[in-house]
This record gives C-alpha cells, structure tokens and sequence, in this order.
C-alpha cells in the first residue's frame, strides 16, 4: 500500500522563534497555513509566507498581504504599538492583528525588537488563544 507523505513547509522566518523556545512554555503550531507561536500561554506570533497575493475585496496594496509575520494584540494597544515599532501596519484583512510585511526596510531589525518584547513579558503583544468546546 503505498502513502503519500505529507511534506512540511518549511518556513523561512520559524529563525525569529529561536529565541522563544528556551522557555519551556513555547510551542509552536500550524495555522491557516502559516505557524504560529505561544509563549506562556498566549499566542504571540504567525508567520504567514504566501508571496504575491496583494488584493482583497476589490483593493489592491502595495505589498503581499500574506508574507511577513502577523502579530496577534487586542485593539487597545494598536496606536502603541504603531508608534514604537517601524513598519508595523494593521492588517487589511485581520483587521484585529497588526502586520510587518516581509518587504518592510527594516523587516529583520524589527522582527527582533518584537520577539524582545514577547520575552520581556511585554502586555501588548498576543492574545489569549479560546478554548475549543
């Protein structure tokens, strides 16, 4: 009987999830095709790697809408998070979540400056995941 294998996408940027795995609390998981990561219990990043898709409902933006890493916050804290992390956009779709898109200038600086602030237990950044029935 022969089975075909599912094979894995490998993400480009699963690198920004290194420093978070030394907590024990850090996992990570698939979603909507991309990845997603926890940290002590709240869902703190996806990384979205679908390049090229730049429509939605009629609107066309000037970068892939499904290429960078999604951040998952609460609205109270979006203009904050605006203001002291360069290129962060909300996203046109997720309108809930905050975006850097892959093509940002300072995509990889910024990325980390995120990733420093989930390890310093920062409360603006993720969410708390809802329970399945």
């Amino acid at each position: 009987m022969n089975k075909k294998l599912k094979i894995k996408k490998k993400f480009a940027l699963d690198w920004l999830f290194e420093p978070l795995e030394e907590n024990p609390s850090f996992f990570s998981k698939r979603m909507f095709g991309g990845l997603a990561a926890y940290f002590e219990g709240k869902m703190v990043f996806v990384l979205v790697e679908d390049a090229g898709e730049r429509v939605w409902k009629g609107k066309k933006f000037d970068f892939d809408i499904w290429n960078g890493v999604l951040i998952p916050t609460e609205r109270d804290f979006h203009d904050s998070l605006l203001k002291d992390f360069n290129g962060l956009i909300q996203h046109p779709v997720l309108g809930k979540w905050l975006y850097l898109p892959m093509s940002t200038p300072d995509f990889e600086e910024t990325a980390q400056f995120l990733v420093v602030e989930v390890q310093k237990r920062g409360p603006r950044i993720g969410i708390i995941p809802k329970s399945k029935k």
